[in-house]
């Protein structure tokens, strides 16, 4: 090949009204100017990786950086590495970095030919695709099943030769005469790809990166918290004696609930503070760290046999006081802190079953966790982010479980999501116990953080052995002790006693339950879930929204700040507004400062219920009393337009 690589590194001139923050922003694109998603982006400083990302839908990457000097490394499947050396980051100004790959030829110079205004990376933190109205699981929606469509010229369409091709990375797509309908994809599959494709054995390509790759925001899912529904919903349930059966065969009993907020003096949340549960004799019963928010959840006999009596809360081995169950209300305690003594770091790990009966959903999957990874890091660029993955399948597969260690360079988390593919399994269980063993036990958790997330990704329950229900019951206490918070995502074909069990995992850890649904069209039916009321949400933003909330936290000011990003990409300027919530903690009323008019502002209870509600507020300061709400957290939701934000409130008593 003859073409040369070629790419533009562009510094910024000072753009007055912006803030001193020293950020490297830019894109990445193939030789005809076509953005490359997901690609990845290094930095190194003295020949050590400082800090990696990958490029989002728009080939668009940020990161926030110490002025100095920088190599830039940037890798694309297919394509030539590029390595630019001498990279000069200005202080308190916008860097710019714009490079142009080309396929498959190594290039061993580069040359910097010019300067322009900063590029905006587009990003969306939160999106209600629709609702739906469920009571229990009992009620099930009738869908009907599809039927297979034919091509007017070549009959019946083969939808696992399809399926086969995804799968294994290659360009899949249909005529232009039509449009394959089936019931693995039942929305038109051309719609799902950036470009037209073509059924072609010769055009073979890997999926990240190239035509074929499913675009991100194509999966609808819904969450449901059951802590947030303890007295209204998980309450009934265990008083009806419908998952008493799932409880016996797992060996959970999420029953005896404690709930603890530390705060200091001020009313500022203690974050990531370790907590102990102990009885009258001293017995240690549950350990667990507080979440952004100062809260813990502690729990009595919820692996094991419960200890009669009262139970009290230690911190830094003092008793703080005997505690009143969750259904009673929060045990608030005092205690010494500094508002700032929270380290602004974050791990994230996604744990993902690659077995066979994945297949139906994994491509989708993976190119949505990338778009995650990379519009986390653009909402949080104050953030230390690490990620890592860990991918697993069963006892005689290829094999049991493998991983990319939790790492400050995020491509290389994402180029690993990418290489993955589904199969084996063959029987219904997997090798969950393993897999969290990889991941709780045996990954580089960070002993400060504001947030240790744990998503785990699957549609199979693991094996029934002693052994294996130990080993799990291990992995779970050690990571509410460790403060690592485990969220599930269900695909289609999971059952019932696995759904529960996944929700056994988020009220232990204090996670949640997020479950993939029938919208998307993709994949097989999905299993109804055990909700009341739930919102649709795309998949991605759904995940971008969960870590946003378990990531965020006040300023020693009291005030909490709100990115309005904009969905469409519009602006040309770094100066993204924010709108901001003080004081927060909260005793009788805030004060939200819009930089933009509002349509709606509704601040919601823990049970996503409505206690506040404002509509057509313009741009500046408004009043929103909280008098007589009970102490606890609150989320409120502003829409400016197509810019959606939500932060946490919390109330006190007054």
């Amino acid at each position: 090949m003859k073409h040369f690589l070629f790419f533009l590194f562009l510094t910024l001139f000072f753009l007055p009204g912006l803030s001193a923050q020293t950020l490297l922003q830019g894109k990445i694109t193939d030789e005809a100017g076509a953005p490359l998603v997901g690609a990845a982006v290094k930095l190194y400083k003295d020949t050590l990786v400082h800090k990696g990302t990958v490029t989002d839908l728009n080939g668009e990457f940020r990161l926030a950086l110490e002025p100095g000097e920088y190599t830039v490394e940037v890798r694309y499947t297919g394509y030539a590495l590029l390595k630019t050396d001498r990279v000069v980051v200005l202080a308190g100004k916008t860097n710019t970095f714009l490079a142009a790959l080309t396929a498959g030829e190594v290039l061993n110079e580069v040359v910097i030919t010019d300067y322009k205004v900063p590029i905006i990376e587009k990003d969306a933190c939160f999106a209600v695709s629709g609702k739906a109205d469920r009571a229990k699981s009992e009620k099930k929606r009738d869908i009907p099943a599809p039927t297979p469509a034919t091509h007017p010229a070549e009959g019946p369409v083969d939808e696992d030769a399809i399926l086969k091709k995804i799968e294994a990375g290659n360009v899949v797509s249909m005529p232009d005469e039509g449009a394959y309908r089936g019931n693995r994809f039942r929305l038109d599959l051309a719609e799902r790809y950036e470009e037209p494709l073509h059924l072609d054995d010769a055009d073979a390509y890997p999926v990240s990166g190239n035509p074929g790759t499913p675009r991100a925001g194509q999966l609808t899912a819904g969450e449901w918290n059951d802590l947030h529904n303890w007295n209204k919903h998980w309450l009934d349930l265990l008083a009806d004696g419908e998952i008493d059966p799932y409880m016996a065969q797992y060996g959970f009993y999420p029953k005896n609930r404690f709930t603890v907020w530390l705060h200091n003096t001020n009313g500022f949340p203690l974050a990531d503070a370790p907590l102990q549960l102990k009885n009258d004799t001293g017995d240690l019963l549950w350990e667990a760290r507080t979440d952004n928010n100062g809260r813990a959840e502690l729990w009595n006999g919820i692996v094991d046999k419960p200890a009669s009596g009262a139970v009290y809360a230690f911190y830094q081995g003092k008793r703080l006081g005997m505690l009143l169950p969750a259904k009673e209300g929060i045990n608030h305690f005092i205690v010494d802190g500094r508002c700032d003594q929270t380290a602004k770091v974050a791990d994230i790990l996604w744990v993902v079953d690659a077995t066979g009966s994945m297949r139906d959903e994994l491509a989708f999957l993976k190119t949505e966790l990338m778009d995650v990874i990379g519009r986390v890091q653009y909402a949080n660029p104050d953030l230390d982010i690490r990620t890592g993955s860990v991918f697993y399948r069963d006892e005689g597969d290829a094999y049991v479980c493998k991983n990319s260690p939790l790492s400050a360079d995020l491509g290389q988390t994402v180029a690993y999501i990418a290489q993955q593919q589904a199969a084996g399994g063959g029987d219904y269980p997997e090798a969950v116990h393993t897999a969290l063993e990889e991941a709780i036990q045996k990954q580089p958790w960070r002993s400060e953080a504001v947030a240790r997330i744990c998503f785990l990704l699957l549609d199979a329950s693991p094996h029934q052995e002693p052994a294996v229900l130990e080993s799990i019951h291990r992995s779970i206490r050690l990571a509410a002790q460790k403060g690592i918070r485990i969220v599930p995502v269900s695909g289609s074909g999971i059952q019932k006693d696995t759904e529960f069990l996944m929700k056994f995992f988020g009220l232990a850890t204090n996670g949640s339950y997020v479950f993939l649904t029938d919208h998307s069209g993709i994949g097989e039916r999905h299993l109804e879930p055990t909700t009341d009321e739930y919102k649709v949400e795309m998949l991605n933003d759904l995940l971008v929204r969960l870590i946003t909330e378990y990531t965020s936290v006040p300023d020693c000011a009291g005030k909490t700040a709100l990115r309005l990003i904009d969905p469409q990409h519009t602006e040309t300027t770094d100066n993204t507004p924010e709108a901001f919530i003080f004081p927060n903690p909260v005793r009788e009323a805030f004060t939200l400062e819009l930089p933009l008019s509002a349509q709606k502002v509704t601040l919601y209870n823990a049970e996503g219920q409505a206690v506040r509600n404002l509509t057509n507020l313009a741009a500046g300061q408004h009043r929103v009393a909280v008098q007589g709400l009970p102490a606890g957290f609150y989320t409120l939701r502003i829409w400016c337009g197509e810019r959606v934000q939500s932060a946490k409130v919390i109330v006190m008593q007054v």
